[in-house]
């Protein structure tokens, strides 16, 4: 028995769904233009030019939803781009003041849930005066950029390392064992910008200072802490200079 061929109207349904198909698989809205010729195929059963129209309108209407979302998308990247800028210091890419307080905040709630510990660092650079004054303050920059990427290769990924402004800056270690654990950073943050930095217009010879502060056993408030590393690294810098010095609470009356 010979197989009858199929109806136009079939040919219709098949040609239509292969379009919607299209656009459902592949997201080709390109196909709305077929779809759109078929809702004028007076020679079809209104039902069928009728589901045709259907999916042209829900078409037009997906398309218009996913512009929207593109706009979306792209004006929330923008955002996030400023917020970065707002946050973020614009010469070494270190987070700022505001961000290393927001660290420090949730690593001290972090620490009081667990009862663990936290320390705090304030650095400031030895020498940086120099390098602006004896080979620019272009040199000044480009160093402080050098400053800023050694300082990351030495801390953990869920450390915090900020610039506060000129050559100061502030490293926030959420869930340290304990004291010895910020010492030992705190010296290689020593050693390694005790090293030369090869500039463009020479070489810089500088160093750094730190101060620490541990939570609990020196204070307990992102205040008391980033007060207590500075008076650490006051006696840092009257020891010597590059070196490090931890807060010692007697330290507080004589500051």
């Amino acid at each position: 028995m010979q197989a009858s061929s199929p109806s136009t109207s079939d040919e219709f349904l098949i040609r239509l769904l292969g379009i919607v198909d299209r656009i459902a698989a592949d997201g080709d809205f390109t196909a709305v233009g077929p779809l759109l010729e078929m809702t004028s195929a007076h020679s079809q059963p209104p039902l069928l030019t009728a589901l045709a129209e259907g999916f042209a309108r829900m078409v037009v209407k997906l398309e218009a939803r996913d512009y929207e979302l593109e706009c979306t998308i792209q004006d929330l990247r923008a955002a996030k781009t400023e917020l970065e800028k707002a946050n973020y210091d614009a010469l070494t890419g270190l987070p700022n003041r505001v961000i290393a307080r927001d660290r420090l905040h949730q690593g001290l709630l972090q620490a009081q849930r667990t009862h663990g510990q936290l320390a705090v660092m304030y650095l400031d650079l030895d020498k940086f005066k120099w390098v602006n004054d004896n080979l620019g303050h272009a040199a000044g920059d480009e160093l402080l950029q050098q400053v800023a990427a050694r300082c990351r290769d030495c801390i953990r990924d869920s450390d915090t390392f900020a610039r506060l402004g000129g050559d100061e800056f502030l490293c926030v270690l959420p869930a340290v064992a304990n004291q010895q654990m910020a010492e030992e950073l705190a010296q290689r943050f020593v050693d390694t910008l005790n090293k030369p930095f090869a500039l463009r217009d020479g070489v810089a010879n500088i160093g750094t200072s730190v101060g620490i502060a541990m939570f609990p056993a020196h204070g307990n408030t992102v205040d008391q802490l980033i007060e207590f590393a500075d008076a650490a690294l006051y006696f840092a810098k009257h020891a010597g200079r590059n070196v490090y010095r931890v807060f010692q609470l007697s330290e507080k009356d004589e500051g």
